[in-house]
């Protein structure tokens, strides 16, 4: 059976919500149990990556469903071939512009260079090695169909300017969207930078699966760094921070 669009839509959101908002449940529970907040916090995160994998599969298969799919999805997609070169290719667009971004964030805007949310993400990760999955593959693939099917491709579809003018105004509200959703405010710059990487990949070849396997790459890399190379990767941060602090007194 095939569904209107619309309504595929509406239900994306509110299973990705719902898979959002699952620990409050475990949260409420326990609490009138008498259990301590480590002890709730630890069984409401236990709950997030089966509800993630759940969630996943369940917008894939309605998205399968879709009868009446927008302009973009219709149109002639890239053959394999350049959806390959585009989907490796995303990857490095994807770490450039969280580069340049986060350069600009740093030394012009003056915002911290490590995000909250990231560490936060890696310190659970640490506890619980069942998260990885979460933040490299089911993590990824439930983001694009939000904010760049569904949000992105709606403003796209919705918008009826000039093609550039549309993309840019669709990728600046998904991307708002989609750093307001990682509540990591102070790389608001970063995200949208990597949401305008992602969503020009969408346009480009006309398949979600490319910023998705961007998206999750970045995301495998980013976790395998702060992993297994977190020491390295701090000495390099500060060796960094000083190198441009020196640049900019010379320049000053």
């Amino acid at each position: 059976m095939k569904l209107n669009r619309l309504s595929v839509n509406i239900l994306t959101l509110l299973i990705y919500l719902g898979a959002q908002f699952i620990t409050l449940i475990p949260g409420l529970y326990y609490k009138s149990k008498g259990l301590s907040y480590n002890e709730i916090n630890q069984i409401a995160l236990s709950w997030l990556p089966p509800t993630f994998i759940v969630a996943t599969i369940l917008i894939v298969f309605l998205h399968t469903r879709v009868k009446n799919e927008t302009r973009l999805e219709r149109s002639k997609k890239a053959k394999w071939t350049e959806t390959l070169i585009w989907m490796f290719a995303g990857v490095f667009l994807a770490f450039f512009a969280q580069m340049i971004m986060g350069m600009i964030n740093v030394y012009i805007l003056n915002q911290p260079i490590e995000s909250q949310n990231t560490k936060n993400l890696m310190q659970v990760a640490k506890k619980m090695p069942m998260f990885i999955i979460l933040i490299s593959v089911f993590g990824p693939i439930l983001e694009e169909y939000v904010f760049r099917k569904v949000i992105f491709g709606e403003l796209f579809e919705f918008l009826k300017f000039n093609r550039v003018i549309a993309f840019i105004i669709s990728g600046l509200i998904s991307g708002l969207i989609f750093a307001a959703a990682h509540g990591d405010f102070d790389h608001t710059l970063i995200y949208l930078g990597m949401a305008f990487v992602f969503s020009g990949l969408y346009v480009a070849t006309k398949r979600i699966i490319v910023p998705m396997f961007a998206h999750a790459m970045m995301n495998t890399t980013v976790v395998l760094v702060q992993l297994v190379f977190a020491d390295k990767l701090e000495h390099l941060q500060q060796q960094a921070k000083q190198t441009a602090q020196i640049i900019l007194h010379i320049i000053q």
